[in-house]
This record gives C-alpha cells, structure tokens and sequence, in this order.
C-alpha cells in the first residue's frame, strides 16, 4: 500500500515537472515576445523626432491629383505665398543661402508638403530668384536618413529685365500607379525695342518637358514637344 501511494505521488510530481517546463519554453510564445519586440523597435524609428520637425511645420501638409505650379506676386492669390523660415532654417535647404535676403529673414517661404511615398515628403518653397523672392522649387525630405536632399527641382520662375522675359510653369500630378511626376512649360521672350525702338520684333520660345519625381535627382523622361504639347493640351489651354 505504501509502496502505490509513492508511485502515485512519483506519478503526480513527473506530470508537475514536465508541465512546468514545457511551459517556459513554448516556442510559439517565445517568438511572440521577439516579435512584439521588434515591432516596438522598428515603431519608434519611424516615430522618432526629426530635426527637421520646427522647419516642417511651416509647410502645409497637402494632397492633390494635381496641382498647377505658378507664382503671381502682382495678384491677390496667395496659394503660395508661404511662411517664411528663419535664417537658420533656410540654410537647411541646399541653396547656399548664408546671410538675409532682401532685407528679411531668409527669403524663403515654407508653402507645402505631400508624401511622396513612405519614406519620402515632396516640401514645395517659394525661394529668392534674381530681385525678389519669385522661385517656386520642390526639395525631398528622407524621413528615414533624416535628411532634406540635394537635389531639386524649380517648378516655376518669374523673370524680367532689359526686354528679356521667362516664366516657367509647373503642374504636379500623380500617374494611375500613385507616381509624382511634373509636367514643366517654359516660355521666354525677348523685345527687341529695347534696344532699338523702331524694331518692333519680338522673339519668343517655348519648350516642354516631362520630370519624374520619384527618383532622387528628377530624371527627364521627355522632352519631345508634340508629343507633350497633345498629351498636355488640356492644361496648356490658358498658357499658350
């Protein structure tokens, strides 16, 4: 009698020890917490503080199909008039701005922001161009090296002087596969009865171009005029 009562109780103890071990060591709950842990690291690199988040915040965040380019500092619109950014600020953006421009704080004008994909924020400013701050340029802002790249692209241009007229206009615009692309319209004149006020000729040129925004330095990816000219006609309607 003694002797079942050990060999139950023996029996009861193995049961006890094996569940408990079995236990510690579930593979399935291990990898669980790896993988709760991993998830909550790769979380707080994407959250992490930029040290760009005081500039951002001067670029209103956006979305559009797609959105025409071009700025009038002779009207009311003030579509992309902007926030200006401080000096400190402005040297943030790869244009070689070191002192105060016209007398301000920077001259360069926070408008907009948009995602260009996960990683990558398209930031649209308004920036200082011959006599004024005329130039609108599109930068890209990598959230994942923390960095504004050097590369960029003006989107649009206001120029006059001595009979010699530019302007360049921009439409941003996303592809049926969610690509930012930029159709680009360049017009430049130049009078010549500036220098002679009997020459009433007037010489004018227009050019195209197709820019892809999605790779870092904004490769062309054409400039054939008629092609363009009938792809785009809709949105040339009032600029030709």
């Amino acid at each position: 009698m003694k002797k079942s009562s050990y060999a139950i109780s023996l029996i009861f103890l193995l049961q006890g020890v094996f569940i408990s071990c079995n236990t510690g060591s579930n593979p399935k709950k291990e990898l669980s917490k790896e993988e709760g842990s991993v998830r909550k690291t790769d979380s707080s690199f994407i959250e992490k503080k930029s040290v760009y988040d005081e500039l951002l915040k001067k670029f209103k965040p956006i979305s559009f199909d797609t959105l025409k380019v071009q700025y009038e500092y002779a009207t009311k619109d003030k579509k992309f008039r902007g926030t200006e950014l401080t000096l400190k600020e402005a040297m943030s953006l790869p244009l070689g701005i070191t002192e105060k421009i016209f007398g301000k704080l920077s001259g360069v004008y926070g408008c907009y922001q948009f995602l260009i994909d996960s990683i990558h924020i398209g930031l649209i400013a308004r920036v200082p161009d011959e006599y004024a701050s005329t130039s609108i340029t599109l930068f890209v802002f990598d959230r994942k090296t923390d960095e504004i790249q050097k590369e960029n692209l003006p989107l649009s241009i206001v120029f006059g002087d001595a009979g010699d007229g530019y302007v360049r206009t921009s439409w941003l615009f996303k592809t049926k596969d969610k690509q930012i692309q930029s159709f680009v319209y360049d017009y430049s004149v130049y009078y010549h009865e500036v220098e002679n006020p009997e020459d009433q000729t007037v010489d004018e040129w227009r050019d195209y171009y197709l820019f892809n925004c999605m790779l870092p330095k904004f490769d062309t990816i054409s400039k054939n005029e008629t092609l363009l000219k009938k792809r785009f006609k809709n949105v040339l309607k009032t600029e030709l």
